[in-house]
């Protein structure tokens, strides 16, 4: 029984060993191992479980479905597209393609086509939702994609395809740059936008300068530049094939002193303002005009005139020829030449221009009559007259110049003397004023010697004044102290009983304060027992001299005795 065992338990082991080593290591790892490299991603086309079992066949047009794990429920392609890296798929039951990444560059943008999903509605042909059929209205801006070959078509265009006019606007390749500085996007809707509420037609917001990525299947951009344009209509002469202006017959008549008047030129037909003059002169004209367009004004010029090349050709021109021939023929041609009649004109042309481009939604900034031909009969004598009329003017300024220059000599003349004579007397006042000056002086000097002299008279006197003073000051004060001095022994000398009595008082006052007395019996004997205690008498004498007397006492009476005469 469990030798059995063991042999069921080695087969089973071999068993799992040979699936292991067959399955995994040799079917999975040789036959099923998809290597996607970078840059790819794999489309799988699922074939059906083998080798049991069926599924459905997915429709035409269509992707296949799935479960919640990701397994396919029929047979086709499958939406889900595994990238770079290694995987594991049987070929008994998938296909497997490798299919680039899409790569938008910088200044490109991608319109992506859906081919699978249901139909748009009818008048629809742009796709908002997932699972649409046709053109989806998102587009892709540069960078790397991943799609499914099968489902979806990337067109690459780039980011000017959308744009109708390009108002003259030129684009390096790969600028992602669409409406440049200066200018405005007018935009036209080809289809409505339920996302934005947007109808189908030109719309009245434009874009301003900068980037947009715009897909050209549903915008068309018009680019039109904003601000101010020079339109002028000049005339221009004919040339001969030597280069020089071709002229008109000479006129048969000539100026009043003879001479024969030079024709005019021979203007080019369509260049400039032609209109005859009330009194039935040619007259050309040049005319420069200043005008623009706003940003608000964009949308209305592309809806009713198109570019900026249409506004100058069907407006501007136009409107400046027709403008000036209206109001040129009402005046005659010396109106036009000289006078307040032609500041009228300008100002008619200019008011009149500005209202009808006003009208057109158009901005003028002003109108400006250049240069106005009248013929040669008309403006010759005219010229001659004015010329006539300055010279007369020069002749009469030359006569108030040479007054003028006359009254200066005589003014710098005067101006001369005056500045002599200024000087002149300059010199006489400084003289006299110095002389004035130097005797004030010498008496103010003199006056001061003879101040300072009795000053220091003066003050010698008071000076020995003060010497005297202090002289019998002193000697009051001598004898006042001696007098003092006096009194107070006398008044010693009666406070104390005597002449006696005081000696003996100074006596007491100068012994120290340390003395010691000492009275002792000696008894009966010779003069030799009376010298015991000698030494000790004796030595207290020699302690108070060698000791510094104290201060006096003060009497009561407040005067400090004298001690006498130095007892040293």
């Amino acid at each position: 029984m469990n030798a059995r065992y063991r042999w069921l338990v080695s087969g089973a082991a071999v068993l799992v060993g040979l699936f292991l080593v067959g399955y995994i290591a040799i079917w999975q790892w040789m036959f099923c191992r998809v290597e996607v490299p970078a840059g790819y991603s794999l489309l799988l086309n699922y074939r059906g479980p083998w080798p049991f079992g069926a599924m459905p066949q997915a429709p035409e047009g269509s992707l296949v479905k799935t479960d919640d794990n990701g397994n396919p429920l029929q047979v086709g392609i499958l939406e889900a597209m595994p990238g770079p890296g290694r995987h594991f798929f049987s070929p008994l039951e998938y296909r497997c393609v490798f299919v680039p990444d899409i790569v938008i560059e910088h200044g490109k943008l991608g319109v992506v086509t859906s081919k699978v999903g249901k139909p748009l509605p009818a008048g629809v042909y742009l796709a908002d939702n997932p699972g649409e059929r046709g053109i989806r209205r998102q587009v892709l801006t540069p960078g790397r994609y991943r799609l499914n070959s099968y489902a979806y078509d990337v067109k690459i265009v780039g980011v000017s395809e959308c744009v109708g006019s390009g108002g003259g606007v030129r684009r390096k390749e790969g600028d992602a740059l669409l409406i440049p500085a200066g200018y405005v996007g007018v935009v036209t809707n080809k289809a409505s936008n339920p996302l934005t509420h947007e109808e189908q037609g030109i719309q009245p917001d434009v874009l301003q300068p900068g980037i947009y990525f715009i897909n050209p299947a549903e915008k068309q951009v018009d680019i039109i530049s904003v601000g101010f344009n020079e339109t002028t209509m000049m005339v221009e002469a004919a040339k001969n094939r030597d280069g020089t202006v071709r002229r008109e017959a000479a006129p048969d008549r000539g100026d009043r002193l003879g001479k024969t008047l030079e024709a005019d030129p021979v203007y080019l037909p369509g260049k400039g303002i032609e209109f005859p003059s009330s009194d039935g002169f040619t007259i050309h004209l040049d005319y420069t005009a200043i005008w623009g367009i706003l940003p608000d004004q964009a949308p209305d010029v592309v809806r009713h005139f198109g570019t900026i090349t249409d506004v100058r050709q069907k407006v501007i021109e136009p409107q400046i020829s027709s403008i000036c021939r209206l109001h040129g023929s009402k005046r005659g041609a010396v109106d036009l030449l000289v006078g307040d009649s032609r500041e009228a004109f300008q100002t008619d042309t200019a008011e009149e221009l500005e209202r009808v481009l006003e009208n057109k939604n158009l901005t003028l900034l002003f109108g400006l009559t250049r240069h106005i031909y009248v013929p040669v009969e008309v403006r010759d004598p005219l010229q001659k007259a004015k010329i006539a009329d300055e010279l007369k003017l020069t002749r009469d300024q030359e006569q108030l110049t040479a007054k003028a220059q006359a009254d200066l000599t005589e003014a710098k003349a005067k101006v001369v003397l005056e500045e002599r004579r200024t000087k002149a007397e300059t010199g006489k006042l400084v003289a006299e004023t110095t002389a004035e000056g130097e005797k004030k002086a010498k008496e103010i000097e003199a006056e001061t010697e003879k101040l300072v002299a009795e000053i220091a008279a003066k003050t010698a006197k008071i000076s020995a004044r003060i010497k005297t003073t202090i002289g019998e000051a002193e000697a009051k004060k001598t004898e006042l102290a001696n007098e003092a001095q006096a009194d107070r022994y006398r008044q010693y000398v009666q406070i104390l009983g005597g002449p006696d009595a005081y000696n003996k008082y100074v006596f007491a006052e100068g012994l120290p304060d340390d003395l010691r007395l000492e009275v002792f019996y000696a008894g009966p004997g010779t003069f030799w027992t009376d010298l015991k205690g000698f030494d000790q008498v004796m030595l207290g004498k020699l302690v108070s001299e060698s000791v510094e007397p104290r201060p006096r006492k003060v009497p009561a009476s407040g005067a400090t005795p004298d001690a006498g005469p130095d007892r040293r």
